[in-house]
């Protein structure tokens, strides 16, 4: 076996134990809550691509093997680019039926919000229990509905949401309706009586947004 050969065969080695690490991280990550399902689903198969391509390698020998599986954008542009980010919410008072606030750029077309409503309102006087929804609307688009106590939160994201990002919604609405449950129990609201824990959440997506921009 050349030199060249045995060289090329240990790097493939030890690339190969490089991506079943990150393969396993992945996973890992998905199962905490830290992914989306269509970051996962994007990374895994970028790995397991280079993966075989390394598998390759190592069976051939072939030093240009090798380079093929270590090009391509790098994980964390991947990353990034299918990263669930929070684009606008509106927050709708359940008892009147009114939308209280809107925050950030919630550009979606009024059916895609009503027809939830209006579900979860017929659940409500049912007394049956409401379960948060979450639903593209666009290739990019998605929405999560989260109904509560008093008030129905609905956040646009560009791209699909997190386990992580979906339950720290649900809980600053918690602390949102906590806070503001005298006001919220009433007929009518007032928005400028309530504390707005939400708008920490929008500014934190806005500042990534502009890290990434840089």
């Amino acid at each position: 076996m050349s030199v060249d050969v045995s060289r090329a065969r240990a790097e493939a080695e030890a690339f190969k134990a490089l991506i079943e690490g990150k393969i396993h991280k992945l996973i890992e990550e998905f199962a905490e809550g830290t992914l989306s399902r269509e970051q996962f689903q994007v990374l895994y198969e970028r790995y397991n691509g280079r993966l075989s391509i390394a598998t390759q390698a190592l069976m051939s020998g072939n030093p240009e093997a090798i380079k093929i599986a270590q090009s391509g954008p790098s994980t964390i542009m991947v990353r990034d680019t299918y990263m669930g980010r929070a684009m606008g919410m509106v927050i709708y008072h359940d008892a009147s039926g009114k939308l209280i606030e809107t925050l950030g750029n919630f550009d979606v077309p009024p059916a895609s919000v009503t027809v939830t409503l209006m579900e979860f309102d017929n659940s409500r006087r049912a007394g049956e229990y409401i379960e948060r929804k979450i639903v593209q609307i666009k290739p990019s688009q998605w929405l999560a509905f989260f109904p509560a106590k008093t008030t129905t939160v609905i956040v646009s994201f560009k791209n699909e949401p997190s386990s992580t990002q979906i339950r720290d919604i649900e809980r600053i609405h918690h602390d949102f309706e906590l806070a503001n449950r005298v006001f919220l129990e009433m007929d009518t609201v007032n928005v400028d009586e309530l504390a707005d824990p939400f708008i920490v959440f929008l500014q934190k997506w806005a500042e990534d947004d502009s890290k990434t921009a840089h």
